[in-house]
Parts: C-alpha cells; structure tokens; sequence
C-alpha cells in the first residue's frame, strides 16, 4: 500500500473515532422535531433512513468532539452508516451465528440503562405509551444486527498482529517534535489476602440461614424474610435478581440456582460473594430467574492477624530471594487483576507502567514514602466499610516525566501500531466488499464520493 493511501486511511481513521460516540449514542426512541422519511442508501437489501441519519448528526452536534472536528460530518456519519451495513450483509454471507443467550443480555443491559435514565418502568409506560416488554421487542432486532457486526469485525481481525520492527518503523514515523509526552509513571506490585473467614463463622451464618429457610417452607413470604435479612443490594428489592443469561454468574450460585425446581429453596450454598438462600422462580431458555437471601461472614480480629502474619512471612521469603515477588503474587494474592501480571498494577494498553493519576490516592501516598525496590511491611487497608484487607507493596520503579520513546514505552506504542493496522484491514476489507454488494446512495449525498471509491 502507498504511503498517501495510508495516510488518508489515517486521517479517516482519526475521524471516525470523533464521530464514534454520535453513532453510539442515537436516541432509542426518536427525536421531537419532525423529519420527512426517506431511504437514502442501500446496501443489498438494507436501508438507511435519513431520519437514523439526522438523529446522528443532532447527537453528534451535542457532543465535545463536534468541536474538534473539521469536514462534513453528515458524510462521514453516512459512510459509517454505509460501512456497517457492508459488514451486516458480509456476515449473513459468512453465515455469522449468535448465542442467543448473548442477545438477550445485551437487551437486558440496555434496558436497564434505559431505566435507570427514566427513573422507573412506569415512567416509560407514561411517557411512550409503551410497556418496557415492548421496547425490549423494538430493541431486539437493532441489537442482534449491532452484535453481528461487531462478531464480522472481530472475525476479520482476528488474526492481525504486530512485529517489533511494524512498531519500530511506526514510531520512526512520528516527526520528533510531535512525540507525546508522557506524566510520571510507576511501577508498583501488590500482593493481597482478604482475611479468611474461619469455618465457626461460616457455620454459625449457616444456622442463621437454615432457620430462615424452614420459616419460609413454613409459609412465610421469601421477599419479605430477603427483606430483612438479606445482606445483598436485591435484599430491599425481595432478593430478586430477575432474568440472566446461564454464565453470567457467580458459578457456585448459578449451579445451586439451576439444581433447583421452580419454586423450590436451597440449602445454604457457599458462593464468592457470601452465603445464599437460593428460590428458583422459572427457567426460560438459556436464561433463569431466581431470588436469594445473602449473609456475607466477616471476618474477626484474629481471622486478619492470621493474614498479616502470612504476608509478613511471605515478605521476609522474597526479601532472601527464596521466592521472586512475581511468582508468590501468582500463588499467593487474591487480587485477580493484579495476579496474573506478576502482582503489577496495569496501565493503559497493558503497559505495566501506571501514571500517577491512575494510581489512588492511599496506594499513591504509601509509595511516596518508600524508596524504589523496597517492599512495604503488610498494611490493613478497609476498602468498604465493613471489608478489610492486607496487602504488601513492591515500589519498583518511578519513570520520570519523558517524551515518547521505544525503551520506556513499547507496550503503549505497540498498541497504536495494532491499532492502526487493524483500520487499514478493516478498511481495505470493506473498499473490497463494497465492490460485491449493491450500492445505492441518494444523489443529495454525491458529495460524500461513497458511492465513487468503489
């Protein structure tokens, strides 16, 4: 490919992500003004409406990025338009399938977005006229076809990748003068224990719960005994947690609650979030809808003395090298985002460098009185009001304010080389597509010159 195709696929590229959130954010129900209908493209045997097309180009207005962006921005919104509807018909060609169960978890995720900014199902009721089932049923089909071309887009890139020198000779390209320049940044590991709860705790919540249980198989109300006891955000709401999709929860309570009849309770099930009395309401699918009572047991003074006293013994290990801090942070921690990267906070673009603002505040003024490759005494840290934990710190590094540069930021480098490699498949994939699918624009949008790159 020439250097001046790259470099209008580049600026495109740019342009795009600056219209992205227009796109995103089109109003599900519509807009006051009256617009008068009409197809303006096609691609095969998809349409787009000018009023889809207006309603982007008003949302796009409102955002920031409008004030960034220079050209046309109902020609490029179009040609989004265009371009997903190229990807749509590539994926009924390629024979793309959905799990259902995804379909109807993203419909549930946007529902309940809708009504959190509504306030309340009733208040959609009055002020659409329409049930929440109903915009479910609306939303159903614009969601599938979202979710399909994503799966295309994800299929065709699946397989791009980068070398170090496809990074090396990116990063050469940058005029000098034009580097970003990179804040302070850290390098810091933890290794964390949440207090283990002892097995008297455990039992005696377990009690607790059996008792609530044989008064509920006596007659009384499930809702009512979640009410008062449940320890879970659902408790003020029944302990219903109505439908989800089979995978999308914690396993130990999804085996529990698909183990039962309709209507039937559980017995105390242990799950990582506490203990749970578990109601089955129905089965649908490869969704199910359930209820639940939750205590979470808490652990005592002496249950957290015990995790310090392991940290502290783990700390003098790795300061006699019997044991490096990466590998006793894959055993040992319980903080799974950090674990797996050796214990280290995680940047952006997966660098293991963190800016100082990403940092929060407690963690960030540990370190400040530490000194580079020292490893902290362990610290009770209350991260909720009534959780606790106990963690060490490894202040590695400290990287000083800098200009972009391979050394100090090649993960953050490589990820903008991927990410421009997979514009240029993505668009040289969809300039090849466009050439198989019939494609009809109106003539008032000629000068968007969609139809002329063909």
């Amino acid at each position: 490919m020439s250097k001046l195709k790259r470099m209008k696929i580049t600026k495109y590229f740019a342009s795009i992500c600056l219209v992205f959130l227009a796109l995103q954010s089109v109003n599900t129900f519509g807009q006051d003004g009256q617009v008068v209908d009409k197809i303006v493209a096609k691609v095969d045997d998809k349409i787009i409406l000018k009023s889809d097309l207006e309603a982007a180009y008003i949302n796009f207005l409102q955002s920031q990025q409008a004030r960034e962006f220079q050209g046309d921005a109902r020609c490029l919104i179009l040609r989004n338009f265009v371009e997903n509807k190229v990807m749509l018909v590539m994926s009924e060609i390629d024979s793309v399938q959905l799990d259902p169960g995804r379909v109807d978890y993203e419909v549930q995720g946007r529902m309940q977005r809708i009504i959190q900014q509504f306030g309340s199902e009733e208040a959609i009721q009055q002020a659409y006229g329409k049930s929440v089932e109903q915009f479910a049923d609306e939303l159903r089909p614009t969601i599938e076809e979202q979710l399909l071309i994503q799966e295309q887009e994800t299929n065709i890139l699946a397989e791009t990748s980068v070398t170090p020198n496809e990074v090396k000779k990116f990063f050469n390209q940058i005029p000098r003068d034009s580097l970003p320049l990179y804040s302070v940044e850290y390098e810091v590991g933890l290794i964390v224990k949440d207090p283990e709860v002892s097995r008297a705790e455990k039992d005696k919540i377990r009690e607790q719960l059996v008792a609530i249980r044989e008064r509920a198989l006596k007659g009384e109300s499930f809702e009512i005994l979640a009410t008062s006891y449940s320890q879970g955000p659902s408790g003020p709401n029944g302990g219903n947690l109505g439908f989800a999709a089979r995978g999308s929860m914690d396993p130990a309570y999804e085996a529990g609650a698909l183990s039962l009849k309709p209507g039937e309770i559980s017995q105390p099930i242990e799950s990582s979030f506490g203990i749970h009395l578990i109601q089955l309401i129905e089965k649908r699918g490869n969704e199910y809808n359930s209820r639940h009572i939750i205590m979470m047991p808490k652990p005592s003074e002496q249950d957290v003395v015990r995790a310090i006293n392991f940290l502290d013994s783990l700390r003098t290990q790795i300061q006699a090298d019997s044991i490096t801090f990466e590998a006793a942070a894959k055993e040992y921690s319980d903080d799974k985002q950090t674990s797996t990267n050796g214990g280290f906070l995680q940047g952006q673009f997966g660098s293991l460098k963190v800016p100082a603002e990403g940092l929060d505040p407690e963690l960030f003024f540990a370190i400040d009185k530490m000194k580079e490759g020292e490893i902290s005494e362990p610290q009770r840290v209350q991260v909720s009001a009534d959780q606790q934990i106990v963690r060490i710190i490894y202040y590695k590094k400290r990287i000083p304010p800098h200009k972009a540069n391979l050394s100090d930021d090649f993960e953050k480098l490589k990820a903008a080389t991927l990410q421009m490699k997979k514009a240029i498949t993505r668009q040289e994939y969809l300039s090849d597509k466009m050439k198989e699918v019939y494609l009809e624009v109106d003539p008032e949008y000629n000068r968007c010159g969609i139809v002329n790159e063909q």
